[in-house]
């Protein structure tokens, strides 16, 4: 009985492996580029992201919980839709890998960066001492439109279409991805212009794979 529970376990993980691969060889062409665009200075010439809006948007520094709760979302996210539907994992990959394509070209024909993090304020926590690592380690550069924006709302998605019926971890992870959204304004990471320029690129990117690429099959109505 247990060597069958263990051929079973064996065999869940090489299937999600096996249905995530795409996305795993793709991260590994995206990431050297992604670092490579980081380091680029374009002479000087970048474009600075500013709006009124982002100077009334308060620094409310506990929402780095959310900010840093995001990959370990994206990646039981991405699991857990990989286990129930293989179909709607690799259009989830695809939305991924279309979004993240898109950011560096944008980045590399519009340099961009932020000038915000002058706003964080001069005080003593955990939670700011964890906005400052951040910010050490992560540069104010190459910010729209927001990936941390973008992806979540993708796996959000993709959870929709993956467990339709299941109402109360839809209605978790609708929140966590508002929060993890809010976070990145709310912690001077992001301005409201890369925020809505990422929900502006996810819905055509959405439209496209999902419902015109080889659209999604709609479940059956239930006969009553």
């Amino acid at each position: 009985m247990e060597n069958t529970k263990d051929k079973s376990l064996i065999k869940k993980i090489l299937y999600v492996i096996v249905t995530l691969l795409p996305m795993a060889i793709y991260m590994v062409v995206y990431m050297p580029t992604f670092f490579w665009v980081e380091s680029l200075d374009h002479g000087g010439n970048f474009h600075i992201i500013h709006t009124a809006v982002d100077d009334m948007i308060p620094v409310i520094e506990v929402f780095i919980i959310p900010y840093a709760l995001w990959l370990p979302y994206l990646c039981a996210g991405m699991i857990a839709i990989a286990i129930r539907t293989r179909t709607v994992s690799r259009k989830t990959s695809y939305m991924l890998m279309a979004g993240m394509t898109l950011f560096i070209i944008i980045s590399l024909v519009y340099p961009n960066m932020l000038e915000l993090r002058a706003a964080i304020p001069d005080r003593q926590n955990i939670f700011i001492d964890m906005i400052s690592y951040l910010h050490s380690i992560d540069t104010p550069t190459d910010v729209l439109p927001s990936l941390h924006v973008y992806d979540a709302i993708v796996v959000a998605s993709g959870l929709h279409l993956a467990f339709p019926e299941k109402k109360g971890m839809l209605a978790a992870s609708d929140l966590l991805t508002l929060l993890i959204v809010l976070s990145t304004m709310f912690i001077k990471q992001h301005s409201i212009i890369d925020v809505i320029s990422a929900i502006v690129m996810f819905i055509p990117v959405f439209i496209i794979i999902c419902f015109v690429i080889k659209p999604l099959k709609r479940p059956a109505p239930a006969v009553a």
